[in-house]
């Protein structure tokens, strides 16, 4: 595990900077090179977009190799992917794990499907929602394996949520305005903020998982809820409009989970 790691000095910030720098490089050389895309990337995807893709969810993993190799060579990226050895936990925290998100998105459908039809539930188990099987373990690699615990032991789980929280909402920005600032256009800033809202109460979630488990196959199957419910369960046929009041709308619905957690579990506060 990380916590076996004699990391060097500057190895968080460092991992932040790699994190950041693969998917930012990546999308500027497609674009570049291919051009930025007309439309919603989700629904049209093409070879470019796949690069983009690819280089934003491999980035946390590729830093947090980079930065245990540059402390530990082989032995650091052994204790680093030896985390997904540990699976077996109480089959509470599976279900936790699995359906709090999944549950919480048909619930908000549900609510917002009285206003309007399109945002009645469906079941959409296309090549996005089973690539986000790879794609959140890449992602928490990363997040859950490499800087959870290592924030954990500088600051309280809250705080480790609110800025990992916050660091892990920016770290979409490139791809975003990529992949769906055409889409949106004026109104993108209003829909990455309220996209980062719940991103937050993501990782404060995930790390609650984490401060009862210390598992990072738990954080992987939360962030997979999180991300494959809605590509399985969300139209891809909401309008610009629409696809910001449900991200508002469910961003509320997660920080809700989040301040509930807070409130009855007051460790979280203590460092």
């Amino acid at each position: 595990m990380t916590s076996d790691l004699d990391l060097k000095k500057n190895s968080l910030s460092l991992y932040f900077v790699i994190a950041f720098a693969v998917p930012i490089v990546t999308t500027i050389i497609v674009v570049l090179v291919a051009g930025a895309p007309s439309g919603l990337v989700v629904t049209e995807m093409s070879v470019a977009a796949l690069v983009v893709v690819m280089g934003m969810v491999h980035a946390p993993t590729i830093a947090a190799i980079a930065v245990v190799f540059r402390s530990q060579r082989l032995t650091g990226i052994k204790n680093l992917f030896r985390q997904l050895k540990y699976w077996k936990f109480a089959p509470q925290w599976y279900l936790k794990a699995i359906l709090i998100f999944p549950v919480t998105i048909l619930a908000v459908l549900l609510i917002l499907s009285l206003f309007s039809s399109s945002f009645s539930p469906v079941l959409s188990l296309s090549v996005m929602s089973f690539a986000a099987v790879f794609s959140t373990l890449w992602e928490e690699i990363g997040w859950t394996g490499f800087a959870t615990p290592i924030m954990l032991k500088r600051m309280s789980p809250l705080k480790v949520g609110l800025s990992l929280g916050f660091l892990h909402a920016m770290w979409h920005l490139a791809a975003n305005i990529y992949g769906a600032g055409a889409f949106h256009g004026d109104l993108f800033i209003v829909n990455f903020l309220a996209t980062s809202v719940g991103i937050i109460g993501l990782r404060i979630v995930t790390i609650w998982i984490y401060m009862r488990t210390s598992s990072l196959v738990l954080g992987w199957l939360t962030h997979l809820g999180f991300t494959g419910g809605q590509l399985s369960l969300v139209s891809f046929a909401l309008t610009s409009l629409e696809t910001i009041v449900w991200n508002a709308a469910f961003s509320a619905a997660v920080i809700g989970i989040a301040v509930f957690l807070v409130v009855r579990n007051k460790d979280l506060m203590r460092r």
